[in-house]
């Protein structure tokens, strides 16, 4: 039985509480948090876990096994390295650090310790995203292929919270956000080359980039464009492009009464024409809780190896790192690990 401790139960912390509290072969026992009411809730929820206001006193439990960290990103690195040196496996959340060169840092310490540091990209569990690498692998679009992703929201609408919109804790949507893709891009393109990017400043109000569009090249030839905002509302668009055709979201003009959409996920895919169209089902899951099961899976050592470790996750905080410096003057940047 592992005990989880976690650090940082204000958001994202308290979700990988309740995937935790799934998982098998573990156990939530303690949480640091110096918000009063993060604390209360996850004592609602956990009434034996142990609660703490700093995670060094977390640390200095003996009931604590491994933790998991979900603090501003800024101070990943200083964190995760006090817990590996005590001793316990991380998994830390996405993205693994604020700068590559913390990436780094994380990785020595990580290395002298020979503690685990997995990285929290819960899209490597997923059934929905992981659907789409298993169509483009078959080769069913052919190579190489564009993936767009365009998305727009109103941050402080759904999250009051400041730290996503300052520059050097959250760095904003091209890190915070969009890091699910550059890790599942390198994922599946394989090793970045270079990105050409352009951003945008809507929100005076915060200091990180809140608007950016980027186009990431791969070795492979093939490419990402992804145009992401935190500083208004707008339309959304999500598909893959390539040689032989297409894969879209959803059923679309596929979709019929009878289809579970409950239970199941659906893509379509579309030959260049458009002529011949496809429906690709996949079944449901929760991703992070087979994220969660997998972390335990590596203490114990019963998985071949880990799937998001902080040695692939670097590459993607690469990819960021290129588009903040390369925005704001809209030039090239060549990607460097």
């Amino acid at each position: 039985m592992i005990r989880v401790g976690f650090i940082g139960v204000g958001g994202m912390g308290f979700v990988q509480s309740q995937a935790f509290a799934q998982a098998k072969r573990c156990k939530v026992v303690a949480a640091s948090d110096p918000s009063e009411a993060s604390r209360s809730r996850f004592a609602e929820a956990y009434p034996d876990a142990a609660l703490y206001t700093d995670h060094k006193a977390l640390l200095a439990d003996a009931n604590v096994d491994a933790v998991v960290i979900s603090i501003p990103t800024g101070l990943h690195k200083d964190v995760a390295s006090d817990c590996m040196k005590a001793g316990r496996p991380v998994l830390c959340e996405k993205p693994l650090a604020r700068t590559v060169a913390d990436c780094k840092r994380m990785i020595d310490v990580s290395e002298k310790t020979g503690q685990l540091l997995m990285v929290a990209h819960c899209r490597r569990f997923d059934t929905d995203w992981g659907t789409i690498a298993k169509i483009f692998n078959k080769g069913t679009i052919g190579a190489p292929v564009l993936w767009r992703h365009c998305s727009a929201s109103k941050f402080s609408l759904w999250n009051p919270s400041k730290w996503f919109m300052d520059d050097k804790l959250g760095g904003g949507p091209l890190i915070d956000g969009a890091v699910h893709n550059w890790d599942f891009a390198n994922y599946m393109f394989g090793k970045p080359e270079s990105v050409l990017t352009s951003s945008i400043k809507l929100d005076e109000t915060c200091t990180a980039i809140d608007t950016g569009t980027a186009i990431v090249r791969y070795e492979t030839g093939n490419q990402l464009l992804l145009s992401w905002s935190w500083a208004t509302g707008g339309g959304g668009l999500f598909d893959f492009i390539g040689p032989k055709g297409s894969i879209m979201q959803g059923a679309g003009d596929l979709a019929t009464p009878e289809l579970d959409q409950t239970t199941y996920g659906y893509y379509r895919t579309a030959d260049q024409g458009g002529a011949k169209k496809k429906l690709v089902k996949f079944k449901k899951t929760n991703m992070y809780v087979t994220q969660a099961q997998h972390f335990i899976d590596c203490i114990e050592g019963k998985a071949k190896e880990c799937l998001s470790p902080a040695t692939e996750a670097i590459k993607a905080i690469a990819v960021a790192e290129a588009i903040l410096t390369g925005g704001p003057a809209g030039r090239e940047v060549k990607i460097k690990v």
